[in-house]
């Protein structure tokens, strides 16, 4: 679904952060808002997260590459176990992504008067 979307917004030649649609394709997913939610709070370790979510390991592992993919996470790996991956969010993404959502939704350059209907007009 996410690639006939930015196929869309290629061909309706919408300029679209390619890095602000990286992070809405990885943030439309309920299990993944909800790991954004507990690495909102803190570095998290796998196997707390698969343990929250009542998810495989497999499963989490895959959410978090989509994560990794748009940036908005990193990971590293226990020194003394490497068994162990730890995620955290990137503070820098994060910060890049609320400038962007902040910029694409601005209204204060809105015109408050209704466009003109088409039907109406005619064509």
């Amino acid at each position: 679904m996410a690639g006939r979307m930015a196929q869309r917004l290629r061909e309706a030649a919408v300029p679209v952060d390619p890095a602000l649609w990286a992070a809405l394709v990885a943030l439309a997913d309920r299990v993944r808002l909800r790991i954004i939610l507990m690495l909102r709070e803190r570095e998290q370790c796998v196997c707390l997260i698969t343990e929250q979510l009542g998810l495989s390991q497999g499963t989490i592992s895959h959410h978090m590459s989509v994560l990794k993919r748009a940036g908005l996470v990193h990971d590293r790996r226990d020194p003394d176990d490497t068994r162990w991956t730890y995620y955290l969010l990137d503070e820098s993404s994060v910060t890049h992504l609320q400038e962007s959502l902040r910029s694409l939704l601005d209204t204060s350059r809105m015109d408050r008067n209704p466009a003109p209907c088409l039907v109406r007009r005619g064509k």
